[in-house]
């Protein structure tokens, strides 16, 4: 028997909550947040597997919009101790397979958009798939085609709960069934099905072991730190060669300037056909001085002289090596001859292969 966990809960403006930070955190984003006015940023969370909305039948497009959603959900409430959504978390068996998770939760969304609310789901799983889990966050008004009607009142009862345990455990058993994992899990209590032991506690998170865990993270990253006398050690710039660390920054700084600087005035656009031309005249008309050309390995004008030079025979290897690169090049003339092209006779002769 697969271990089943399921619960539902209110979110509640009374208990101090936000719901756009409620979605903002399980969404794994960064929303703005009009009624605190400030970001809800939760952005760049890793242990969020998927994060999708799901609309009933008719509602409007901009309910698709996680921000836009649930702000106004915000701005719709106006009792200080109002609703806000309502909330089903459910464990997902360690025995499925990653692979069943987005499916089997995107079934149980669908089956409350199928009642008229809008679903905002996210599977969280921290990467050790030890607790994988599903949050639902449910709009509690009805939705039209101008946005929200009056509250379901059939979501407040006991009832609601029930269903939703039941719907689940028949979901995620259907999903093990198609996965062919012969386990099951069951939405009753061990009253219900008439089992002497103990249940199980849901252990929920633990403050002190993440505050312990965010320490250590901190101590690691600043054990990865660079020290001061490693700040100071050169480095190779594009070249290779040894180059102080800061000085690399200033030139990668001004390389980062340079690419994003204004045109200058005068200019249409940035690189049009006149200032193109203008700069190749510019770097034709250049002139390089001894130095600058030692410093590119230019070849001297006179690297060749010695062949026309008479006071100096050609040594035999010379005009060997000469005539072969002379030559090299023959083969390209036009007028040279081409072979024949094979008589039909000889092609019926020929092996099919050797006609390839």
């Amino acid at each position: 028997m697969a271990i089943y966990h399921l619960h539902v809960k209110n979110i509640s403006r009374g208990d101090g909550r936000s719901i756009v930070a409620a979605a903002a955190y399980r969404a794994g984003e960064t929303l703005p947040n009009d009624a605190e006015e400030r970001l809800s940023a939760f952005g760049g969370r890793r242990d969020v597997v998927m994060s999708e909305i799901h609309l009933p039948p008719g509602a409007p497009a901009w309910m698709a919009e996680r921000a836009t959603l649930w702000n106004a959900v915000e701005a719709a409430e106006k009792r200080k101790d109002a609703r806000l959504a309502k909330e089903i978390e459910f464990a997902l068996p360690v025995e499925l397979p990653k692979a069943a998770w987005q499916p089997v939760a995107r079934a149980m969304a669908d089956a409350y958009t199928s009642q008229g609310f809008v679903a905002d789901v996210a599977v969280h799983d921290d990467g050790t798939q030890h607790n994988p889990h599903v949050h639902l966050l449910l709009t509690t008004r009805v939705i039209t085609a101008a946005g929200f009607g009056p509250k379901i009142r059939s979501a407040d009862g006991v009832q609601f709960v029930i269903e939703a345990r039941a719907l689940w455990a028949m979901l995620a058993n259907e999903a093990l069934a198609k996965a062919g994992i012969a386990v099951a899990i069951d939405s009753r209590s061990h009253a219900e099905r008439n089992l002497e032991q103990t249940p199980g506690q849901h252990r929920g998170p633990d403050r002190a072991e993440r505050h312990a865990r965010r320490e250590r993270l901190q101590q690691e990253r600043e054990l990865m730190k660079p020290t001061d006398s490693e700040r100071d050690l050169p480095v190779p710039d594009p070249d290779g060669n040894p180059i102080h660390p800061r000085e690399l920054d200033q030139a990668e700084t001004r390389l980062l300037d340079d690419m994003h600087a204004p045109a200058q005035a005068g200019r249409d656009l940035p690189g049009d056909i006149e200032d193109a031309r203008a700069t190749i005249e510019a770097q034709n008309a250049r002139e390089i001085s001894e130095d600058e050309a030692a410093a590119y390995r230019l070849a001297p004008e006179d690297i060749l002289d010695w062949l026309n030079d008479p006071a100096r025979p050609l040594d035999p290897a010379d005009e060997a090596v000469l005539e072969q690169w002379e030559n090299h090049l023959d083969w390209l003339e036009l007028d040279r001859q081409q072979p024949a092209a094979p008589s039909e006779e000889r092609l019926q002769h020929e092996p099919e292969r050797d006609r390839r």
